[in-house]
């Protein structure tokens, strides 16, 4: 039994790949996709959105979003979900079936571009980004929370987006609980690397487009991550090749003085956070039926107010947090029981819905404020490590944690003492291109994963000097025009010396 990849685009956007057009397949010219870290270092690389990229042939306008004609009219919109798998088709070639059928890369829809032609061959190509890509157009509030596991985290902030169905995150539990957790307009991506940096971990799409989440231990545990799986040789009669290799600077992988912040927190009383500015004349009205939405944002940006965020905002009571006059000035018939209030609350803001349910009487909005317990960091404290040996040699080379949500000045003393001891001398980190239409590879390629541990020695034909074992933290594949060729580019961190992993 022989089998190849499909390409398989959900159109009508039902849940499913079986409608009739779904299967673009016969029309694919070349395709390539990617996923993985931006820079295999655990430290300093992070996992950005996947891509797919597919030449179409588009002879009869079928792939041209503005053409009525086409079958697909209508329904080349961002957004919908697209498939590669392997097992059936004819794109590129065929290959044995015996080692791992199923989706190779899952994500969603970008955009199609024509490329209309007087004369040749008529092609559209197809550009869609991996499940991190599609939720990094939504940005993130979430309202303060304590004791979050930072699997837990991860979880708050997908449901946030909306990605909230358990079939479609595979989350490692979490070693680093946060003490306060909390996030305010940040984008998807930007909210989880957070989460990742503080747990030391690793955010990333599997091949059936999940978000995943590997918590530190994940590659001192797993059996994919603890033993080899294959060996990459540039000697001769290898069972599994390679075509080329690159080594990164290995100087550029230095790294001997960190710095993280640890950070405990005070709550205030409840107490006024915020006050609508506008009074009197300029007071806002509400006409029956009206409703009108005001967001109260705290701490104030052009404020030098130290407070961080809201530990819980407080719903809104009347009078005391609201009145509607008939008189912009406060006076005439209080309205204020005409009022329907409802709220939404998050870590930095209360967005405030007034609504005014009379049938006849329009009023001012005389007195809007918002209340809660705002929370302030307690004087934080910054932690380092630092390799003198290592600056002595080569000089400094700092790096500092983004994230404010490692929990204790001893975890983090920990998290900076282990990137010093791993980071102050130079790894190898390695760009490995496959040929991965060769039968000794397809199986391998087919079959490997992010964070799985192979050996590569580039010690023959290579001279590189270097025989040991690796973690795969990015792969990019790419199938010429006409599927003759398939090249896999792996890019490949040290898995000795504990680099990539986390102490213990």
């Amino acid at each position: 039994m022989s089998g190849s990849y499909t390409l398989l685009v959900d159109w009508n956007n039902d849940g499913d790949f079986t409608d009739s057009n779904d299967d673009i397949t016969g029309d694919v010219l070349s395709l390539s996709w990617e996923r993985g870290r931006d820079y295999a270092s655990a430290l300093q690389g992070r996992s950005v959105a996947g891509k797919l990229t597919a030449t179409l042939i588009n002879t009869d306008g079928k792939y041209s979003p503005s053409n009525t004609s086409s079958a697909l009219t209508g329904n080349i919109l961002p957004g919908r979900s697209i498939k590669l798998q392997a097992g059936s088709g004819s794109f590129p070639y065929s290959f044995p079936l015996a080692f791992n059928d199923g989706v190779r890369w899952q994500g969603k829809l970008d955009r199609i571009r024509p490329a209309p032609a007087s004369r040749g061959r008529k092609t559209a190509t197809l550009t869609a980004f991996g499940t991190l890509g599609y939720l990094n157009q939504f940005e993130t509030q979430l309202a303060s929370q304590t004791n979050r596991r930072t699997d837990q985290a991860v979880g708050d902030i997908l449901d946030d987006v909306g990605w909230t169905s358990a079939d479609d995150r595979d989350l490692d539990t979490g070693q680093t609980t946060i003490s306060r957790f909390w996030m305010s307009g940040k984008k998807t991506i930007d909210a989880l690397r957070l989460v990742e940096e503080a747990e030391a971990g690793f955010i990333l799409e599997s091949k059936s487009g999940q978000v995943a989440f590997e918590n530190r231990y994940h590659r001192l545990t797993e059996t994919a991550s603890t033993t080899s799986q294959a060996t990459f040789s540039d000697a001769d009669g290898a069972a599994h090749t390679f075509e080329a290799i690159a080594q990164a600077d290995p100087l550029s992988t230095i790294v001997n003085h960190v710095e993280a912040t640890a950070r405990t927190f005070d709550t205030a009383s409840v107490a006024v956070l915020w006050t609508h500015p506008e009074t009197g004349s300029d007071s806002p009205t509400l006409a029956p039926g009206e409703a009108k939405t005001f967001e109260a944002e705290f701490p104030n940006p052009d404020s030098a107010n130290s407070a961080m965020e809201v530990n819980a905002w407080t719903t809104p009571a009347a009078t005391t947090d609201y009145l509607l006059n008939s008189a912009s000035g406060g006076g005439g018939t209080n309205l204020t029981g005409d009022i329907t209030v409802t709220q939404t609350k998050t870590a930095e803001r209360m967005a405030i819905t007034l609504t005014n349910s009379a049938t006849g009487s329009s009023g001012y909005v005389t007195k809007l404020q918002a209340r809660g317990a705002a929370v302030s960091t307690k004087n934080p404290c910054i932690v380092r490590a630092i390799d003198t040996t290592s600056q002595g040699i080569y000089g400094e080379r700092k790096y500092v944690a983004k994230t404010k949500f490692i929990p204790t000045t001893s975890e983090a003393q920990d998290w900076c003492e282990y990137q010093v001891s791993v980071a102050g001398s130079p790894t190898n980190i390695l760009t490995m291109t496959i040929p991965a239409s060769a039968p000794g590879n397809i199986g391998q390629v087919m079959s490997r994963d992010l964070s799985d541990r192979i050996t590569v020695t580039a010690t023959n034909e290579a001279k590189l000097g270097v025989s040991e074992d690796f973690f795969i933290e990015s792969e990019k594949h790419k199938v010429s025009a006409g599927g003759q060729e398939h090249r896999t580019v792996w890019e490949l961190s040290p898995a000795s010396g504990g680099y990539s992993q986390f102490w213990v």
